[in-house]
């Protein structure tokens, strides 16, 4: 028995050995190969985020205004709209301009001007990207040269190209973005080399920490000294082979986490070696496909709404590219849909969420009966839906658009009974009409749902070139207006408002002026929009009404009035402003007037009446500005207690014209006395309109017929000018 035994035992070791070995091997290679693919994964998000900001900077590089002021060395201009605008607006760290013979022109870099010895010092570090964007075919395919041909008239074309790769620069992994600066209007081109824009961003802490979060690296850094225990590498090369950095992460070691599983079964492999290999053969294929299928459950939920069970966006973007190179490849086209519930805030508000995740889902239901199979509908987040339909012409897709707002107009009715109206709004884009790259597909379709929106919703609104045209020009504005804040660089002006019979000021209005060094004059109707969406009509409205009341200590019997948005009554403590002002300031709250428009009451009731009282009970008076142009509600006059009531300029056009509007006018003004308040009239131009609001018994008058927005010194004169002839008249 023994001299068996000890040939089984023999070979039993043997066999585990070998089995162990096996193991060890099987784990490595897993390692290996894990290793290889998370390699491969951060080099192709280096050059897809190369390739991204490539095609990012077009907007910049494809434009005559910027063609025109680089040749002519125009460095005011470079300094705003390439050195401030892409470092504010793009993250970039440096910015160089090069001209046709790659001589330094302008640069720009750790937020001030840069010199040409600055650029001499990294520019062996780009030399050969400028020589392949300069040679695109000599190039070939190891730059990702990024060529494209612009039609810029019906017999005139330019190339636009560019390169990103990853470089060392002075130090700091970057990725250098180099692109050609052409026109996209007609000019008349010398042949002499186009200006070159480069633009570096450092691949710092915050990129490394999204590519940690996309790919699900743990701890991912650039390596400074020797790897830690248990991390992987990866040396970073540029093109050309030049050194760029050294990233590392903690190793995941699939393998080693295999072999540690199935550790105890080896154990009591020594014991039952030949029935415990079928067990172990058969336990190791379950476990890996639990593992399997673990992961393929995670896969789909990762890339799956809970609620709808439709695709999300990350579902989305995985297909969005893949349906564009399906629908390049076959020489067709992918129409590109992009849909916002309508009131859906409100839903949520008034009913609860539950309530609105039930709308949803019925939006939902509603949606896939419209399309046809081969359609993909996805849930893109919140009350938005994508859709992207293969095949569609622009016709087509106008049609399906039209179905989709028709589908939504009708009342979502829910088992408990309620009946809630919702509505939508659709932007769609068609490739490759309105674009080649998925990425451009999603950003112009989110222009074309704005502009849905901004029309009032429940239509359909196709891409337009000239939306990005316009989304240029707002970035341009508000990094201007961000500027001109920075530097007080806002006017005040003011507007008197008179007696009937123009002899005595009784207050003025302030009024917001902007002069841009380089746009010129920007109307309020522009800027203070923008101000309104990107919060900055906080710090502005304050601006006005400090100005405002520190101006004003200088006419004494003479009130201010400043106007207030919906945003700033609805999004800020108008009331806690107002006393911060009062306070530092000392001006008499009774001669300062705060005025609302009817917008202001429509968007919520209740915040407009907390903040109306409380800046009544500061002793400030509250005027409702332009009555008569929106909604006219009775109910208002009554509700909220104003002050004074200022009519507006439409029904004083009227005057002499339309019987039917004066009779409205007169019913007005005499409501207004019947209820105290002061009554003004806005926009009077003609003598004949103030002859008749003088014996109409309107209090105060204000338009051009009596002055003109003026200066603060243009003001005191005017008032000093009424008061002597005031008191001449009395004497």
């Amino acid at each position: 028995m023994k001299l068996v035994t000890g040939p089984i035992a023999l070979l039993a070791v043997a066999a585990f050995c070998v089995v162990l070995i096996s193991l060890v091997m099987g784990a490595q290679q897993a390692n290996d190969l894990a290793l290889g693919r998370q390699r491969a994964t951060i080099e192709h998000a280096l050059e897809q985020h190369g390739r991204s900001l490539s095609r990012e900077l077009r907007v910049q590089t494809v434009w005559s205004e910027a063609f025109d002021r680089t040749l002519a060395h125009n460095t005011v201009w470079m300094r705003a709209f390439f050195g401030l605008y892409l470092r504010e607006l793009f993250g970039y760290d440096r910015v160089y301009v090069l001209s046709g013979n790659d001589k330094f022109v302008y640069g720009y870099a750790g937020n001030r001007d840069s010199r040409a010895r600055q650029f001499a010092e990294i520019e062996p570090s780009v030399r050969d990207l400028i020589a392949a964007v300069r040679s695109p075919g000599d190039a070939g395919e190891d730059y990702n040269i990024v060529s494209k041909a612009i039609a810029i008239s019906d017999d005139q074309t330019v190339v636009h190209s560019s390169v990103a790769d990853v470089r060392n620069i002075a130090g700091t992994p970057s990725m250098v973005v180099v692109s050609t600066i052409v026109p996209d209007r007609p000019r008349a081109l010398a042949g002499e080399e186009p200006y070159l824009l480069i633009a570096i961003e450092d691949l710092d802490t915050q990129f490394i920490r999204n590519l940690s979060a996309v790919f699900e690296f743990a701890d991912l850094h650039w390596l400074k000294g020797p790897a830690p225990v248990n991390y992987w590498t990866d040396e970073i090369k540029s093109v050309n082979g030049a050194k760029v950095g050294k990233l590392a992460w903690r190793s995941q070691a699939p393998g080693w986490e295999f072999v540690r599983r199935v550790g105890l079964g080896l154990g009591v492999a020594l014991v039952l070696l030949a029935v415990l290999t079928v067990l172990l053969m058969r336990w190791g294929r379950s476990q890996a496909e639990h593992i399997l299928e673990s992961e393929a459950e995670a896969r789909s939920a990762a890339r799956t709404d809970a609620l709808t069970s439709l695709p999300n966006r990350l579902g989305i973007g995985e297909a969005l590219p893949a349906m564009v190179a399906k629908a390049k490849s076959e020489q067709s086209t992918l129409a590109v849909l992009l849909i916002d519930i309508d009131q859906f805030k409100e839903i949520n508000d008034d009913f609860g969420h539950a309530f609105g995740d039930a709308v949803l889902v019925e939006i939902a239901n509603r949606l896939k009966r419209v399309l046809k199979p081969d359609a993909m509908l996805g849930r893109a987040g919140g009350d938005d839906f994508m859709i992207l339909a293969p095949g569609l012409d622009a016709t087509a897709a106008s049609g399906l658009a039209a179905r989709i707002v028709a589908a939504l107009v009708d009342p979502v009715a829910l088992p408990s009974g309620v009946r809630v109206y919702a509505g939508a709004s659709v932007g769609y884009a068609i490739s490759p009409r309105d674009g080649e790259e998925s990425d451009d597909l999603a950003r112009r379709v989110e222009l074309a749902l704005a502009k849905a929106k901004e029309l009032g919703g429940r239509t359909a609104v196709a891409f337009a070139p000239e939306m990005d045209l316009e989304l240029s020009h707002r970035r341009v504005l508000e990094s201007a207006l961000r500027s001109a804040l920075s530097n007080d660089a806002i006017e005040v002006l003011y507007q008197p408002v008179v007696d009937p019979k123009a002899q005595r000021v009784l207050a003025v209005e302030a009024l917001m002026r902007w002069t841009d060094p380089l746009l010129g004059p920007v109307s309020p109707e522009q800027f203070i929009p923008i101000a309104e969406e990107t919060g900055l009509i906080q710090k502005l409205g304050e601006h006005v009404l400090r100005r405002a009341v520190v101006d004003g200590l200088a006419w004494p019997d003479v009130n201010i009035a400043v106007n207030v948005s919906a945003v700033q009554i609805h999004h800020g403590d108008m009331v806690s402003v107002v006393r911060d002002v009062l306070g530092s300031s000392r001006f008499p709250p009774e001669r300062l007037e705060i005025e609302i428009t009817e917008s202001v009451l429509v968007a919520d009731e209740r915040r407009a009446d907390e903040q109306i009282k409380g800046l009544q009970g500061l002793g400030v008076r509250v005027a409702l500005d332009d009555f008569g142009s929106g909604y006219s509600s009775l109910l208002y006059l009554r509700k909220f207690g104003f002050d004074k009531l200022k009519i507006d300029r439409s029904f004083i056009e009227e005057i002499g014209k339309s019987a039917d509007s004066m009779v409205i006018l007169d019913s007005i003004i005499k409501l207004g006395l019947e209820l105290n308040m002061t009554v003004t009239a806005e926009g009077v131009e003609r003598v004949e309109q103030q002859r008749w609001l003088s014996t109409s018994g309107c209090h105060q008058l204000q338009g051009f017929l009596l002055s003109r927005p003026l200066t603060f010194e243009q003001v005191t004169a005017f008032i000093e000018s009424h008061d002597s002839a005031a008191l001449a008249g009395r004497a």
